[in-house]
């Protein structure tokens, strides 16, 4: 093979042992890597109603058929496996070389089952696997963690560790990799707590061959120098941080628990006003010629006159900032900072302390319940109550399995203020803003998330969305094979064209996709984690937005907007939906279409 090893490293951790499968070339081709690697493997190794924090679930730490090439853009890797805070499927994208280093051990992919007795990290070396004591990290943040385990492992090697909140089998837990990049939503730290693993290390020395040197080389060349061409929209200097103003002038932004769609004084949180606190990009990927995670300097929360670096991306300056009412950056850093070393999802647990907030300004929530008074604005609250999620401490214990759950047991009203879909808080894009987008959500995989195809439109919802749904399945296609590429998210923006990714893959691997097998191939993956996702228990019913989102906006770009002109308009959408995906009006993909996309072997 080229582009691919050819085998999946699996690791028990409760007896301590490990094993090669080797997989056929007719595998990698149908399912790529990252993400459809991943759909294949959990499909078929999961049964349904597997407990997600119990020991038969699996973790898969996976590479895609570009890691471990001299390519750019892909210094990325993926994470899949059962939710803990939605029970569904989970893929999870985090930048760092973890996946590099996994796939020149000679395996494509770490699959990992069972449960350690005692807290272990896991250190691959090649083929080599050890079992490592880890009960002096037990306890300790992602920072000191991580820093630790370089200390006593291979030079160059990558290091990928969970926080407090994952140990305490917080729903929302991430882990981090290298510092700065987490796999952020859906739980899966909580995942590694639940096996008590604190970590994965891993070195390899084994080089990868390339199909096609002359065209991949080619491709290399023409992507660095558009990127080096490019000039606009400030992702060369500042990263996601541009998004600020490009969110609130569409009026996207999330403000006040998503009351608004405009943050008035977003400013301070902009390029202009938080670059003096900047330190550089040197935390951004490997292999990355975009480079846009930024730092600033800021004060360790947990450790006053503590200098620290904070790496905040857009959806932290959403949820952290303007859903929490707070505009002053330092104080996002600081959140920022203490939700990367507890190891948090910023978006998830912004989105928690935002539903307190207005539950509490709306006396749903008093003082005594919270243990404090918490309002829009208030910092010092906010980070507080981050520490009792993490820690599951009085309300953080029932706040720490996310919005739709706390809403469920609080009742009183306050589900009209949880805002998610299938139990994922609702990334940082709001879609009063959007003409579709509120699709995307409703029927992304793993909930809420805006990582799943946007419609192809700048229109705002002031008119039926049928005419912008099906851009929105070409976009999606595209993404699937982004996320199984594992290439960066942010090449959409270069723009690194899907012809150019199907290039990609080709020249690499030798395979022949061409744009019509994309959209089989996205229509594929899809197909077989709805499958999943329907084995859980998942129907059209759930295939819906939050209240909120029906609300009519009353100020700023998006004042008079709802996600839809109204239900009627929502529901013939959905109904296009399933049929441009092959799937009949419950949202159940026909037996046809499993054949024809080549799942009916699998799918009894």
């Amino acid at each position: 093979m080229n582009g691919w090893n050819g085998r999946i490293l699996w690791v028990d951790l409760t007896d301590k042992r490990s094993y090669t499968e080797s997989l056929p070339l007719d595998t990698y081709s149908t399912f790529v890597g990252g993400k459809g690697l991943g759909a294949y493997l959990l499909y078929r190794e999961l049964k349904p109603e597997t407990d997600p924090l119990g020991s038969n679930n699996i973790l898969l730490f996976l590479s895609g058929p570009l890691q471990g090439l001299p390519g750019v853009m892909i210094g990325r890797w993926t994470l899949v496996t059962k939710s803990p805070l939605t029970g569904l499927f989970l893929d999870s994208h985090c930048g760092g070389p973890l996946g590099r280093e996994i796939k020149n051990t000679g395996h494509d992919a770490l699959a990992i089952r069972g449960k350690s007795e005692t807290p272990t990290t896991l250190l691959l070396e090649d083929d080599k696997v050890s079992f490592v004591d880890a009960e002096y990290l037990w306890g300790k943040g992602t920072q000191e963690a991580t820093r630790l385990l370089h200390d006593s492992s291979p030079k160059n090697s990558a290091v990928y560790v969970i926080g407090p909140a994952g140990e305490n089998l917080v729903p929302m837990a991430t882990g981090c990799c290298e510092l700065a990049h987490q796999t952020g939503r859906g739980g899966a730290g909580a995942v590694l707590g639940s096996k008590n693993l604190k970590g994965v290390v891993a070195r390899g020395t084994k080089k990868m061959s390339v199909a096609n040197p002359t065209t991949f080389n080619s491709l290399r060349v023409i992507i660095s120098k558009r990127w080096n061409d490019k000039t606009d929209y400030g992702f060369k200097d500042y990263g996601t941080a541009v998004l600020v103003e490009v969110a609130n002038e569409r009026g996207q932004f999330p403000t006040r628990n998503w009351q608004n769609t405009f943050f008035e004084g977003y400013e301070s949180l902009t390029p202009s006003e938080t670059e003096k606190w900047m330190t550089g990009n040197h935390l951004s990927c490997p292999h990355c010629i975009i480079r846009c995670t930024h730092s600033y300097k800021t004060e360790d929360p947990s450790n006053p006159g503590t200098e620290v670096e904070s790496t905040p991306e857009y959806e932290t300056y959403g949820l952290c900032g303007g859903n929490l009412g707070i505009n002053d950056a330092q104080s996002v850093f600081k959140l920022n900072y203490l939700a990367d070393d507890l190891g948090l999802d910023t978006i998830s647990t912004g989105s928690v302390i935002g539903f307190t907030m207005d539950a509490f300004e709306n006396g749903i929530l008093n003082e005594d319940e919270i243990g404090f008074p918490i309002r829009f604005g208030d910092v010092e609250s906010a980070l507080k109550l981050m520490r009792k999620i993490a820690f599951r401490k009085g309300i953080g214990d029932l706040l720490a399995s996310g919005v739709r759950s706390a809403a469920e047991r609080i009742g009183r009203g306050s589900e009209k203020l949880a805002v998610h879909v299938k139990g994922l808080e609702t990334a940082a894009w709001d879609p009063r803003g959007k003409r579709g987008l509120g699709l995307s959500y409703a029927t992304a995989d793993v909930g809420s998330s805006h990582l799943r195809g946007w419609p192809q439109t700048t229109d705002k919802p002031d008119a039926s969305a049928l005419d912008v749904i099906e851009s929105m399945v070409t976009e999606r296609d595209t993404k699937i094979l982004t996320d199984s590429l594992i290439v960066c998210h942010f090449t959409w923006h270069f723009p690194l064209s899907r012809e150019e990714k199907v290039q990609l893959l080709n020249s690499a691997t030798g395979v022949q996709y061409d744009d019509n097998l994309v959209s089989l191939f996205g229509q594929r993956i899809e197909t077989l984690i709805r499958l999943f996702n329907i084995n859980e228990g998942i129907t059209r019913n759930d295939d819906s937005l939050p209240p909120r989102f029906w609300e009519t906006e009353t100020i700023g770009p998006s004042k008079g907007m709802r996600s839809f002109i109204d239900q009627n308009d929502f529901e013939r959408s959905l109904d296009l939906y399933y049929e441009l995906r092959g799937w009949d009006k419950r949202g159940v993909p026909t037996r046809e279409t499993i054949r024809k996309l080549g799942l009916d072997s699998l799918v009894s």
